[in-house]
């Protein structure tokens, strides 16, 4: 099935096929700050009736941040186990201070636990999504996870470096069976709420840490090794040629995709789709610090396995990437803009080709929070315009949809009418993508 194919869209269910597909990213843990401190039903239901009002067709909602539970979970960490964790390995890599990363939003006495005092969120997301009318999915990190109580006491779960003992903090490591088997369970979870379906996110908090590390310096997990010994009969670490670089990225994605199977087969088995971020390019990359091109972990980007067998419902592009913007990420990944052509105009087509209709294409919209600060260097000079060029592209390459990121901005820069400005250009098949 392909995500939101069978949802009734705003406005009554009854439009064509070929509708584009608005999503809006909604980060519970951003929005809290907007609301007095902590939210209550009432917030939930006004922000989704909003969005559903600007033409939106689906929400996806934040269930976790940095590993920290935005709904009654026994599993995942909460206020109380953050109070007395032990966080030293992300405290030693954090730049230009030596404390807690932790904001109070995430403390005992925070918002986040005055939240959950009054409401379940995730449960007054969904109730919210069918009274508007518009389709809910929960939003899960799968490696974002630097405040998360399984990685912080597992540390050999986590992603390993070259010498076998620096580990990364908050980057699980899919080939490590117990940490695949505990994200399964966190999935089972949330399932219960029966969303429509689940997005798998890219977002990465820890790459803003601090990694003096060589490139490619992560990835040595004993599993990883032993695979590689099996395939080269060579040890990993003695890892030199380009052709022996390939076969261990591979590893790595076919690890990462055999999570995904998992995960998949739970949920279509239960009639709910997954949306998995992807990255473009050949390679999903971890660039540490976050905006250069210095990559410390990779692993092959598997994304036609996804379509081609059945795994993914929808590809997310681009996910927490900046599609529209020439930042140092793309020189690692040889991609330079043309013209007025930016890396999502020019690298979606063959994703729209290939998939031709077996999934849907759904474009990430980067940190439009940016374009509405006038961040410096960005290909938009505000909001409304970076909206504009995102209608163009959705148009012109043949893409789904696009995943709005996200709710907090549209509330705190009053731009929820430049969405509903984004569903006139799309629904008229580009003609409005100029007009203010």
């Amino acid at each position: 099935m392909r995500v939101m194919q069978r949802l009734p869209m705003s406005g009554g269910g009854n439009m064509a096929e070929m509708r584009k597909k608005l999503i809006m990213n909604i980060d519970f843990f951003d929005e809290i700050g907007l609301h007095g401190g902590s939210m209550g039903p009432e917030d939930v239901a006004g922000l989704v009736l909003r969005c559903a009002d600007s033409g939106i067709d689906a929400i996806f909602w934040r269930a976790a941040g940095l590993g920290v539970a935005g709904y009654p979970s026994a599993l995942l960490s909460d206020e109380k186990w953050l109070a007395s964790a032990d966080l030293s390995d992300v405290i030693s890599r954090t730049p230009s201070r030596r404390e807690a990363p932790q904001s109070d939003r995430y403390g005992q006495d925070g918002p986040v636990a005055a939240t959950l005092k009054r409401m379940d969120p995730v449960a007054e997301a969904k109730k919210a999504c069918a009274e508007a009318g518009i389709g809910f999915y929960i939003w899960l990190d799968l490696f974002d996870e630097q405040n998360g109580r399984f990685v912080t006491e597992h540390p050999e779960c986590r992603v390993r470096g070259r010498n076998s003992a620096v580990t990364w903090p908050g980057l699980r490591s899919y080939a490590n069976a117990a940490a695949v088997s505990e994200k399964l369970d966190i999935l089972e979870e949330l399932k219960r709420y029966g969303p429509d379906g689940f997005y798998f996110s890219l977002s990465c908090h820890s790459r803003h840490l601090e990694f003096p590390e060589e490139d490619d310096y992560f990835g040595f997990e004993p599993e990883v090794c032993e695979r590689f010994r099996e395939e080269t009969g060579k040890d990993l670490h003695s890892i030199s040629t380009p052709e022996e670089y390939d076969v261990w990225h591979r590893i790595k994605g076919d690890f990462f995709t055999e999570f995904l199977r998992s995960a998949s087969s739970r949920l279509h088995q239960d009639g709910m789709s997954l949306a998995v971020g992807t990255q473009y390019g050949r390679y999903t990359e971890f660039a540490c610090p976050y905006m250069s091109s210095s990559v410390k972990y990779r692993f092959e980007t598997q994304w036609r396995r996804w379509i081609d067998e059945g795994i993914a419902d929808a590809l997310v592009l681009g996910d927490y990437e900046w599609p529209w913007d020439m930042v140092p990420v793309w020189d690692s990944k040889g991609v330079k803009k043309r013209g007025e052509k930016y890396p999502a105009d020019l690298l979606t087509p063959e994703y729209v080709e290939y998939s031709d209709g077996r999934a849907d294409i759904i474009l990430f919209s980067s940190w439009l929070s940016a374009y509405a600060q006038h961040h410096a260097g960005a290909s938009a000079s505000d909001l409304d315009g970076a909206m504009r060029m995102r209608a163009r592209t959705l148009v012109d390459t043949g893409a789904d949809g696009i995943l709005l990121h996200e709710a907090h901005t549209f509330e705190f820069y009053n731009g929820f009418d430049t969405v509903r400005r984004m569903r006139g250009a799309v629904d008229s098949s580009g003609a409005c993508c100029e007009a203010k």
